[in-house]
């Protein structure tokens, strides 16, 4: 196993070196719990974002594809309606062909990788609706978060 980790470490490396993009496999991001509610984050004293997250851990690291079904998704899917102008999704918590395509637009937007799968590498790209606490929305952003 350590071979394997060491040999995989190294792979990466010599890709990255060679300019060659490297994105989260299948089975590294299959290793995330399933994003199932969605939380505030403040990104300053007064101003926040709402993202998907895993209850049981409080995570945002946390991954929706294809079939799921949550507010995570609602909260994902209220993100690329509010800050996307070319996107326009039902948002009814599930994760059909409609929001799948509309995470691909923002993966491709914000230079993710596009796979169509919501996780950690498309919040950290995506934009998201930014709100102030007794003003309600104040515009879409990318926050470091």
């Amino acid at each position: 196993m350590l071979l394997r980790n060491i040999a995989a470490s190294v792979c990466t490396a010599v890709l990255a070196a060679a300019g060659v993009a490297v994105t989260a496999s299948t089975a590294e991001a299959a290793s995330y719990p399933t994003c199932n509610a969605a939380k505030k984050k403040y990104i300053s004293d007064t101003r926040y974002v709402v993202q998907p997250f895993y209850e049981r851990t409080g995570s945002r690291n946390c991954v929706m594809g294809y079939g799921a079904q949550s507010a995570g998704v609602v909260r994902l899917q209220f993100a690329l309606n509010d800050c996307y102008s070319a996107i326009s999704i039902e948002e009814d918590g599930i994760y059909g062909r409609n929001t799948r395509d509309a995470v691909r637009y923002a993966q491709e937007r914000g230079g993710a990788g596009v796979d169509g799968v919501y996780g950690p590498e498309t919040r950290k790209a995506m934009y998201w609706g930014i709100y102030e606490d007794g003003r309600g929305f104040r515009g879409c952003g990318r926050p470091k978060v």
